[in-house]
């Protein structure tokens, strides 16, 4: 685990509470790391792991109630040795412990592994349990211990039979497809008849397939989701922006939490679905998502944007007489690479919808800032800078490195800039050296330095479908931009470890199905020559940026090996995929090639 002794993520010992009235800081915590870990082998006492988060409810009312009264202060001060780790800034942490949500309280030996653990707890519920496992642990500590190593080793069991390479099924669109259809809430949208989370996997998916097969159903998902996530309540009718998740099936009730991810994603999807579906009332929405961003979470020096926005139930139910009279949520003022990079891809892609040049150039910028205050060798891009000295901050994580290396694409092809290019490849590189596990898969970067015999026994490190099918697409682009760069073996590497797993995440597996496809069919190539008057090729990159299309790669070429028919006047750009090439001319040539395919052409060029 990189940066194995960073205190609590910060390297400062600073802790974050809830804002409102707490003794949560009377326990005394310590930062995750070596220290703590040998302080609980020499003590005898279990490490009691809190993993909280600031945009986080019921982590709030965990520090307010729970951690603030005095029996359970005093009993975990005497009997434990308590760690305290912010979720988003060790998402190394939060993946290999959290308990299935926020607040995650955690109990672990010495070695690193779970013995207990549970998410939000009254104080009655926690102190029994506080009870029962210090008494166990002291009375039973070598059997909690080899207990713990069987559970540790059953995991890497588990693990390395992941590890045996699948093949890469080229049917895994058909049967996302069919995932996404057998999961559809037909009444409300999205999945399930539960608490209802944005499937941005299978929004993105289900578009996509839709263009390219015409199939009303996945049509039908889309609309039925992004309309009801509108009229259901999941989107702030006030200030903009869109809350985390909706406890209720019909899109109401929602947790009030704002997070930079979340909102990232929504404006690239209602772009995407305003262009492909015809719906200007979808680029509004994603206007005024992008607009709650750029008003309450950009740095204010626009080196990038903030982590999220507090979940506060009783500013939220107010409406905006009610609201102007209250303190406003507070702002997780941290930037994170990983979720500020999914912002600037939606930038990328708002700048030419929507018309709006502003939005390239700030995407451009704080990708600057990113890389230049950010990226070391051998392990890329940090994962998020401090907000009090803005120092770059823990290295080491794969989903940091992926979404920028999206970012640096796309800003790429909305610019043509060599040198985001040279970055981009200079990224991927570091990637393919240093976060690739066995079987071909993406996962955290190996640590810097040992664990000198502390925290042998971590839970092991699985792969994310979603991070791995991103950078397989990725990766497929850069081979289209350096042919034999060995990118493409890469990705094909991903595909093939994922190959015998991507079924068991049903919709969530929407990014795998891309990249199948992708590899499968190879990218549309919109081929824009150099030589091209100004106005002219400005036009047909903005059109090009703004169709819908995740096959879609925009590059700068001559035009030289597309050889029109006799008589027949040279095409300002190409449009290719493999195999096929046909002449752009206009606007509507590329709207109509990137949003239909090449079928019609068949048999046209060279």
């Amino acid at each position: 685990m990189a940066n194995m002794d960073e205190s609590n993520g910060s390297g400062t010992g600073r802790f974050r509470f809830s804002p409102g009235p707490n003794r949560a800081g009377e326990i005394e915590w310590r930062g995750w790391g070596r220290e703590a870990f040998a302080e609980a082998g020499a003590a005898g006492r279990l490490v009691l792991l809190s993993i909280s988060a600031v945009w986080c409810h019921w982590c709030h009312v965990m520090d307010e109630t729970t951690y603030s009264d005095p029996r359970i202060i005093e009993a975990i001060n005497r009997d434990f040795i308590p760690v305290r780790v912010d979720s988003d800034m060790r998402p190394d942490v939060n993946r290999r412990y959290n308990q299935g949500g926020w607040p995650t309280t955690a109990f672990l030996v010495p070695s690193g592994r779970v013995v207990a653990g549970l998410t939000y707890a009254p104080p009655e519920q926690l102190l029994a349990l506080l009870g029962r496992l210090a008494a166990v642990y002291g009375a039973r500590r070598d059997d909690v211990e080899v207990d713990a190593a069987a559970q540790g080793a059953g995991e890497r069991s588990a693990l390395e039979k992941l590890r045996a390479a699948g093949e890469i099924d080229n049917d895994a669109p058909t049967y996302v497809a069919e995932a996404i259809l057998e999961e559809w809430d037909r009444g409300f949208g999205g999945m399930g008849e539960g608490m209802k989370f944005p499937p941005f996997a299978a929004l993105e998916f289900a578009l996509q397939r839709f263009v390219d097969t015409g199939d009303a159903s996945l049509r039908s998902f889309v609309i039925s989701t992004l309309d009801g996530m509108v009229n259901g309540g999941l989107e702030d009718r006030v200030e903009g922006g869109f809350f985390r998740y909706a406890t209720c099936r019909d899109w109401s009730e929602p947790h009030y939490e704002k997070m930079l991810d979340d909102n990232a994603r929504m404006a690239y999807l209602y772009l995407a679905a305003s262009v492909a579906l015809e719906r200007p009332d979808y680029a509004e929405t994603a206007r005024r998502t992008l607009d709650y961003a750029l008003a309450n979470l950009l740095d204010d020096e626009r080196r990038g944007f903030f982590g999220s926005q507090d979940a506060d139930e009783k500013y939220y139910h107010r409406d905006a007489a009610g609201r102007a009279g209250i303190k406003t949520p507070p702002v997780d003022r941290t930037i994170y690479v990983d979720s500020t990079s999914a912002m600037l891809s939606a930038l990328s892609y708002a700048s030419a919808v929507l018309e709006d040049r502003d939005l390239l150039e700030l995407a451009g910028g704080a990708a600057d800032h990113a890389w230049h205050n950010g990226f070391r060798h051998p392990l890329g891009v940090c994962h998020y800078f401090d907000p009090e000295d803005g120092s770059a901050i823990l290295w080491g994580q794969a989903a940091d490195q992926v979404a920028f290396l999206g970012a640096l694409l796309d800003i790429y092809q909305a610019t043509g800039e060599a040198a985001t290019l040279e970055r981009a490849t200079e990224l991927a590189d570091v990637i393919t050296a240093a976060y690739v596990d066995g079987p071909g898969w993406l996962v955290e970067a190996r640590a810097e330095a040992g664990n000198g015999g502390v925290l042998d026994d971590l839970p092991v490190d699985t792969p994310d479908v979603a991070v791995n099918a991103r950078a397989a697409r990725a990766f497929l682009l850069l081979e289209a931009l350096s042919p034999g760069s060995g990118y493409g073996e890469a990705a094909q590497r991903i595909l093939l470890a994922l190959g015998g797993t991507y079924r068991g995440y049903g919709h969530f597996a929407g990014g795998y199905a891309l990249a199948v496809d992708l590899r499968e069919r190879g990218p549309v190539e919109v081929r824009l020559d150099g030589g091209t008057p100004g106005e002219v090729s400005g036009e047909l990159r903005k059109a090009a940026l703004a169709a819908f299309n995740t096959r879609k790669l925009i590059k700068p070429a001559t035009v030289e090996d597309f050889m029109p028919e006799d008589g027949a006047q040279t095409p300002p750009a190409v449009l290719c995929t493999p195999g096929t090439c046909v002449p752009v001319f206009s606007v509507d040539d590329i709207r109509r090639a990137l949003g239909g395919g090449l079928a019609e052409h068949a048999g046209r060029g060279a």
